[in-house]
């Protein structure tokens, strides 16, 4: 019997209109079998976790390219408990400075990636958090320094 694939809500919080990376991120994550639900920018952390309970989600990835992310973060967290949705995950991802990990892990965030976490860090930490992502393989390596380098497809 196989498992049900894991599955997640991405989007961006506030006016962090810088999207780029984050749909990188959707498409690499349903390259590996998981199940994505991509809201776009300019949500509220309350419309962000309605979703995540609506479509039962395992995590909520958001990513931030502003300095404000750390309030962001502990609102939207707030806002996840208040709908249900205490036990889901949170995966932040952006331009986070190494002086915030530890208030945003004592928040309860579930796991950071900076701008230097290659596509197979980023994986293995998911599959380990969440278990049933689909191994990397050498030609995602690749479409992601083609699309970093602004070659997407």
């Amino acid at each position: 019997m196989s498992r049900a694939p894991i599955r997640c809500v991405l989007g961006m919080v506030g006016s962090d209109k810088h999207n780029k990376g984050i749909r990188l991120i959707a498409r690499i994550f349903r390259d590996h079998g998981l199940e994505v639900v991509y809201i776009g920018e300019h949500n509220t952390s309350q419309r962000i976790a309605s979703v995540a309970v609506s479509e039962d989600a395992d995590f909520v990835g958001v990513s931030f390219s502003n300095g404000n992310y750390v309030p962001r973060v502990k609102e939207l967290l707030g806002a996840l408990a208040e709908a249900g949705g205490a036990d889901i995950g949170l995966v932040v991802g952006g331009l986070i400075h190494p002086e915030d990990l530890p208030e945003l892990e004592a928040a309860g965030v579930t796991a950071v990636f900076g701008p230097e976490a290659t596509t197979q860090k980023i994986l293995a930490t998911i599959d380990e958090k969440f278990g049933r992502v689909d191994t990397p393989s050498e030609a995602a390596a690749s479409d992601l320094r083609a699309a970093a380098a602004g070659r997407m497809r």
